[in-house]
């Protein structure tokens, strides 16, 4: 039932209003209880009242108390919602069905998504239906939805996350419909993204009609200023940076872009603007070669998206590129020239350096000086040996030497080709030729060229042969022709790459330079350079002269992007790609966007591609009504009424005390005045409540404690009470430290992680009673700062992504207290991302941890062995999982490694554990022993060895290295064996 802004999920029990007349008539006929008084006789006659004087009825503000608080217990019963809007109320009476688009687009609105989210089940949950959560993207191959209760759909909604792919909302919508098989009224309700993804976009819409079948369908579409933002990175011309923002339109919008090292240093800001309507824009970084190279990636500043990043690799980069010729001026026509089709292929991608000198000897000087990375060599026979050696040794620390054939190569090369050649060349199609003009192979997954197309109209007319006896294993053949014969080879040396066409670099021998493929064959191999422009001396080249991004047959993913965009180590779920198919890939649950390849030289895949738009949302059928994120959410009123109505008969209980002569205990409140006292804290709790109700839409959590006692009178009683002093409050914690053992977790400024803290050490504490001997008092949160922390045998500390470091005496106060036995364990929750391989806490990795504890004196640390006392101190554990599972658990490093500072241990104990799993939210219970969070992806489970993991770490901490002790061996034998 709504009246107005007000609706009733109970409607019937409001008929519980009638009886207020008949409790009215009982409370006004039942007087409060006479007062006893003791007999001293001295006394009697000085307290004694007149009977005329003492009331026959119940007084009228007492029994207004008393009716407020009926009334507000049958109203509570009903269920009041305050709902300012009328639509927002769910029809039908079938199952309500949730779909989540979580697609790349939805992570920079996710907190918005969550909270629309909790109310949508909230309303269910207060209209008695089911629910479906249904995430239109998905990790999964079968997606299967399952129809859950409220309870279950919390825990299904608190696991999802946004995924950096676009949704496959057709799959979704299938899945949809078979968990729905059989049932009608249904009520949908797309949170979308406002991005359409795909054309089929209004095919969804119409299923999800139909899907309704006589319920309601709802789509709550991003507000304005809300819509999602996408990056992609480019290269623009005279190679800058470019940046294209996209987004599928709305209002007037200005953001930053920021160009970011691989260190993670800020290399340029530049801003952003859309006018009304507009989808796209484009800003340029205007950086140096030297710093230009260095970005690998682009990000909207405050956008936390995976589509708001764009990874730059190899290809990406501005080189310097020096071409010389050795064709003299006079055979140098334009269009002859030896040069002419590299310097019109490479301009767009490349800083060309063309001396043009008579001097071969000169060029290569000038552009050794140049720090060029790349040297293309056209029509060069022989090289003096003093050029030889000095481009062997440029070649040997990262440079690419690129050669061109020619008539003075068919007489013959020198040592700086990566393979020996025939003497002679091979002339096509002519009179005296072995046979007809060739075109090009298809080229191999082991070549550079993977994925390139040849033409069927290029072909080669002449080359130079290479010695069939000199192709060995050192030797490349990057492209072949259609008989085999090798067109372009290639050899390592050292860090860098010799590479050889077989053909010149004009239309003398072949027509491949008017073709596309020759610019895209020059640019693929320009990516191979990065010597004095990339910002490091290899060339990421691999044994076996190939590429290690481009050469592998397959690239495995080697990091990926969350939904949020922060790069991360891969999933199980992803998988390789080829070279071939890595041009066309896009990003989805088997490849998600990221690197992939060699470490050395990765490749970069985004969300956003060379030629991807955002559009918006087509129009959608009228019968789907539109629902927005900020709408003024649905309050529950029952808690605040709950609360209110307790606090009136707290109320009523007080005025029974001053009746009966109480008010000597409230510090001399008069008889007289306890009615004015009564209401006005009666009044004062029912402002109190609905004022807090009003201001923030939200039921209060606790009642405001109402103290009736004047201010001077406390403050007397406090001076004359023996544990007044300031410090009463810390003696009391350390006498309850120490009268059982105590738990304590760090304080971080953040309520939600210091609740789950808290939560966590009672859910554990709750287990070790239940299944050890120890018997744990409350935990103790402590402020690291300020707070005794000798007293705790073990501190929970959680690390925050934004933890800042630690002052010197908080360090010194922390070395102290794991020199005296302490243990501390530091619970980075982030699934192993924050930690880099062989962790230590001097590394340059500035991870939160490193951050706040990077002047800290601690020993190496190491995962725990198979053999370490944590294995075995109570359950027998092999992985030490949590909320999360796979992070690992790292412990100071055993004195049996040589080589390594002895561990600072009391007793055998490690004094610092850290770990990534999220220990305290696997943990967590409420008041009635139920877990409040998933863990991921175990289970229920995966719970259980995370409480085995807590009950480990305690009886580790308290017992020292007694099972480590060699005498207990044939026990445990023995036990095993049973």
């Amino acid at each position: 039932m709504s009246l107005g802004p007000l609706a009733f999920l109970n409607p019937l029990l409001l008929a519980g209003l009638l009886a207020l007349p008949l409790i009215w008539w009982l409370l006004r006929a039942v007087p409060p209880r006479p007062r006893q008084i003791a007999f001293p006789p001295t006394r009697i006659l000085a307290d004694l009242e007149n009977r005329e004087k003492t009331p026959s009825k119940t007084p009228w503000w007492l029994m207004l108390i008393r009716m407020l608080a009926a009334a507000l217990l049958i109203l509570a019963l009903a269920e009041p919602l305050l709902n300012p809007t009328q639509d927002q109320g769910l029809k039908g009476s079938g199952p309500v069905v949730i779909v989540v688009d979580n697609g790349w687009a939805s992570a920079g609105q996710w907190a918005q998504r969550r909270d629309m989210i909790d109310r949508l089940i909230t309303e269910a949950e207060g209209a008695s239906r089911p629910i479906v959560i249904a995430p239109t993207a998905s990790l999964a191959r079968n997606v299967r939805f399952k129809i859950e209760s409220p309870s279950d759909a919390r825990s299904t909604a608190a696991a999802l996350e946004p995924l950096p792919f676009a949704p496959d909302r057709m799959a979704a919508v299938k899945a949809i419909a078979a968990t729905l098989s059989g049932r009608s009224g249904a009520a949908v309700l797309w949170l979308s993204d406002g991005v359409a993804h795909t054309e089929r976009a209004s095919a969804f819409a119409d299923a999800l009609v139909r899907l309704g079948n006589g319920g309601e369908v709802s789509i709550m579409d991003v507000g304005a200023g809300s819509e999602a933002l996408a990056v992609r990175g480019r290269l623009g011309p005279g190679g800058k940076l470019v940046g294209d923002v996209l987004r599928a339109g709305g209002a007037p919008r200005a953001g930053t872009l920021q160009a970011v090292s691989a260190k993670g240093q800020n290399l340029g800001l530049i801003p952003f603007s859309f006018a009304a309507g507009e989808r796209a824009t484009s800003v340029t970084f205007d950086l140096p070669l030297e710093l230009r190279n260095q970005v690998t990636r682009v990000e909207i500043v405050g956008e936390r998206a995976a589509g708001a990043v764009s990874l730059l690799d190899a290809r990406s980069q501005w080189h310097r590129v020096g071409v010389i010729s050795g064709a003299s001026r006079e055979q140098a026509q334009p269009l002859l020239s030896p040069t002419y089709y590299i310097e019109k292929a490479l301009a767009p991608f490349a800083e060309l350096v063309t001396p043009g000198s008579a001097n071969v000897a000169q060029d290569i000087d000038q552009v050794l000086k140049r720090r060029a990375s790349i040297i293309m060599l056209a029509d060069i026979g022989r090289l003096s040996d003093r050029l030889s050696n000095r481009l062997r040794a440029w070649v040997d620390k990262g440079g690419i030497l690129l050669r061109f054939a020619g008539p003075r190569l068919e007489k013959g090369g020198d040592g700086l080709l990566p393979v020996g050649l025939r003497l002679g060349g091979r002339s096509l199609g002519g009179a005296l030729s072995w046979s007809v003009p060739q075109p090009l192979a298809k080229f191999g997954d082991g070549s550079p060229f993977a994925g390139l197309e040849a033409p069927v109209e290029v072909k080669i007319n002449r080359q130079v042969l290479a010695d069939p006896v000199q192709l060995v294993e050192q030797v490349s053949i990057w492209a072949r022709l259609k008989d085999g014969t090798p067109l372009v080879t290639a050899r390592q040396i050292g860090e860098g790459q010799v590479v050889l066409f077989h053909i010149t670099a004009n239309t003398d021998w072949s027509n491949l330079p008017l073709s596309g493929l020759f610019v895209d064959m020059l640019r693929r191999i320009t990516a191979l350079g990065q010597l004095g422009t990339a910002g490091t001396g290899g060339g990421g080249l691999d044994t076996k002269g190939q590429n290690a991004a481009d050469g592998d047959r397959v690239l495995p993913p080697l990091q990926v992007l969350s939904g949020f965009g922060v790069l991360r180590n891969p999933p199980p779920t992803a998988e390789a790609l080829s070279t071939a198919s890595f041009l066309k890939a896009k990003p989805s649950a088997s490849h998600p966007p990221g690197y992939y390849g060699a470490v050395g030289r990765p490749r970069a895949l985004n969300v956003i591609g060379p030629k991807a738009e955002v559009k918006p949302l087509p129009d959608l059928p009228s019968s789907i009504a539109q629902r927005a994120y900020k709408d003024a959410e649905t309050v529950p009123l029952k808690p605040t009424m709950l609360a209110i109505a307790l606090a009136l008969l707290l109320a009523d209980a007080l005025a029974i005390l001053l009746l009966q002569g109480g008010a000597r205990l409230f510090g001399g409140v008069r008889r007289s005045s306890a009615a004015a006292v009564v209401i006005a804290a009666a009044l004062g709790t029912l402002v109190g409540a609905f004022g807090q109700v009003s201001t923030d839409g939200h039921a209060p959590n606790a009642l405001v404690s109402i103290s009736l006692a004047p201010a001077t009178a406390q403050a007397q009683d406090n001076a004359g009470r023996p544990d007044a002093s300031p410090n009463a409050a810390l003696d009391r914690r350390l006498l309850a430290a120490t009268d059982k053992v105590t738990f304590a977790y760090v304080i971080t400024g953040d309520a939600g992680t210091d609740q789950i803290s808290e939560q966590g050490l009672n859910g554990l504490i709750r287990n070790l009673q239940r299944r050890t001997a120890v018997e744990p008092g409350p935990p103790a949160r402590i402020n690291i700062e300020t707070d005794q922390i000798g007293l705790y045998p073990i501190i929970y500390w959680p690390v925050l992504a934004t933890a800042k470091p630690l002052s010197d005496p908080v360090l010194a106060k922390i070395d102290a207290y794991m020199k005296q036995g302490g243990m501390i364990i530091f619970d980075t929750r982030d699934y192993g991302r924050g930690l880099p391989s062989g962790f230590n806490l001097g590394g340059t990795t500035r991870t939160p941890l490193q951050r706040m504890l990077g002047k800290l004196d601690i020993p190496r640390l190491e995962p725990v062995p198979e053999t370490h006392v944590l294995t075995k101190s109570f359950y027998l554990l092999r992985d030490f999982p949590g909320r999360w599972s796979g992070g690992r658990l790292w412990v100071e490093v055993s004195a049996r490694n040589a080589g390594v500072r002895r561990a600072r241990r009391a007793d055998g104990v490690s004094s610092i554990l850290v770990t990534s799993n999220d220990f305290a939210a696997a943990w967590a219970m409420d008041d009635r022993g139920r877990s409040l969070y998933p863990t991921v992806p175990g289970g229920e489970r995966q719970r259980e060895m995370a409480f085995r993991t807590g009950i480990n770490i305690v009886m580790y901490a308290l017992t020292g290295n007694y099972k480590a002790d060699q005498v207990h061996i044939p026990a445990l034998l023995e036990r095993l064996g049973q």
